[in-house]
């Protein structure tokens, strides 16, 4: 198939106007005098964040025996951020949640109907719970705790690139829109970790490759009806959907964000001028193993491979852990001890 695109059997976007032959390329787009070299960005995109808040603050003094005072607050946001994802170029992206990061002017995941895939954000985090206060003890000594659990990221499943070359629209553009890589049909933005549990993964790509694997995208059907192939002809010339690789038995989805921060300190005032406060800090005190944090999250293309939803066991995940990285309170990283010296005159 990749032969025949090469000759101009494929879509404009796929090998653009120059890649073209003098007589163009079969399937032009929708407006045959626009050149796939000039990219627009209409204002037709949709970002809806929606939110319930509650906060509990409590400040006391003397609450218990041992304790002079303490402030304490505890908040719960239960929100969904929607938006119909980014384009799914060709090769993969890097970073899968910048592509789909309204801030970064993402294309749509299908040109036809830049809405079709409307759903849960790569940066979606659907139950946040945080808590933290401060306490003071005799003789100048002070606590302080911060901890935070937020539920996991959303990813949408994507039809791989089959790297079988040129005619890619043959096997993974089921829109009909020129992009390739498309979202599983019948899924939409965000649908992994919502509607789709990495325990229904094996049904849905199941369910995909009964249906679709195989079989015609739309512009194979384009051909078929035009009698230039048949069905049988098309899977021979590698211009189908492909089959889509099982989910490895214990294959995992996403994680939570778990990360408790304690703080000890002593504050010593010496004749009114000077105060010294020497504290050591410790960030994710528990050393909670956390992972998944954008951009480095598990790629959403179904190759069956490490790294990616449906091929990655628990072992697997390393590549996806947080890191201990640079400075310090990096949210979710390794335990880090953070010793501290205050003078104030």
């Amino acid at each position: 198939m990749s032969d025949f695109a090469a000759r101009g059997l494929t879509a404009t976007y796929e090998l653009g106007v120059g890649g073209c032959p003098t007589a163009g390329c079969a399937f032009w787009g929708l407006n045959q005098g626009a050149s796939s070299n000039l990219n627009f960005l209409l204002p037709i995109g949709r970002s809806v964040y929606n939110a319930v808040d509650a906060k509990l603050v409590q400040n006391v003094t003397n609450p218990f025996r041992g304790v002079r005072s303490a402030n304490f607050q505890f908040s719960y946001s239960l929100s969904k951020f929607v938006n119909p994802g980014g384009a799914n170029p060709n090769p993969q992206p890097s970073n899968f949640q910048q592509g789909s990061d309204q801030d970064f002017v993402i294309g749509a995941a299908d040109n036809a109907n830049p809405l079709r895939y409307m759903g849960p954000s790569t940066l979606d985090r659907r139950h946040q719970f945080s808590f933290g206060g401060s306490f003071g003890l005799p003789k100048g000594f002070q606590t302080g705790i911060i901890a935070h659990f937020y539920s996991p990221l959303s990813t949408p499943l994507v039809v791989p690139n089959s790297g079988l070359g040129d005619g890619e629209i043959f096997r993974t553009d089921f829109t009909a829109d020129g992009t390739t890589q498309d979202f599983v049909p019948g899924t939409k933005n965000g649908s992994f970790m919502r509607s789709i549990k990495p325990g229904d993964l094996g049904s849905v790509i199941n369910n995909y490759n009964h249906t679709f694997a195989g079989q015609a995208t739309p512009a194979g059907e384009e051909l078929i009806s035009a009698g230039l192939f048949t069905l049988q002809q098309l899977q021979q010339a590698n211009g189908v959907a492909p089959l889509l690789p099982a989910p490895i038995q214990d294959s995992v989805g996403l994680a939570w964000l778990k990360d408790i921060d304690l703080s000890f300190g002593w504050k010593y005032v010496i004749k009114e001028k000077l105060t010294i406060q020497p504290g050591i800090s410790f960030f994710n005190v528990f050393n909670f193993a956390n992972f998944d944090l954008p951009p480095n999250v598990l790629s959403p293309y179904l190759t069956g491979l490490p790294g990616n939803i449906g091929g990655t066991n628990y072992a697997g995940t390393q590549n996806v852990r947080v890191g201990a990285g640079t400075g310090v309170y990096g949210l979710g990283a390794p335990r880090v001890a953070e010793f501290s010296l205050k003078i104030t005159f």
